[in-house]
């Protein structure tokens, strides 16, 4: 398993670690997804802001790590999302593995790639969980001006 610390983070430094996970994930050859996986479980169980995992369900490491003892590297990883989440597995023109996820309360997908496709997938998905996106509010169509073209 990776190495868990006990110090508390908080919001900006938690959001760090994830980034640079998702560089080493991006840099990671085929063969280290378990290995990456448990990095990123060990962040998420230090999560600060329960918000920050964006509607992800909170990860239950004992399912992930049968999944690993059985061989299922993606299943494992594709565990992580849940029910909610939107995902979508393929290749690039260059035969490439190429991950796209769409998170809960996202409206937009996030596609990476990765030595594999559990690498690319849990590249997307750390990618997902960093992007600064902007999110629509609804308040801000009821505060346009009651003669405003929208075309």
């Amino acid at each position: 398993m990776g190495s868990r610390e006990d110090t508390a983070m908080d919001h900006a430094d938690w959001l760090d670690s994830l980034d640079c996970l998702g560089h080493a994930i991006a840099v990671a050859g085929a063969g280290q997804e378990a290995h990456v996986l448990r990095l990123f479980l060990d962040l998420a169980e230090r999560v600060p802001e329960r918000a920050l995992m964006q509607g992800l369900p909170l990860p239950d490491r004992k399912r992930i790590e049968a999944a690993l003892a059985a061989g299922a590297v993606e299943s494992a990883i594709l565990i992580l999302l849940g029910e909610d989440s939107g995902f979508c597995l393929s290749r690039g023109a260059d035969g490439a593995p190429l991950a796209s996820i769409l998170l809960p309360y996202q409206f937009e997908e996030t596609t990476s790639g990765g030595a594999s496709l559990g690498l690319a997938c849990l590249n997307a998905l750390v990618g997902a969980l960093t992007s600064e996106m902007p999110q629509p509010r609804l308040n801000a169509l009821l505060e346009m001006p009651a003669g405003t073209m929208l075309h």
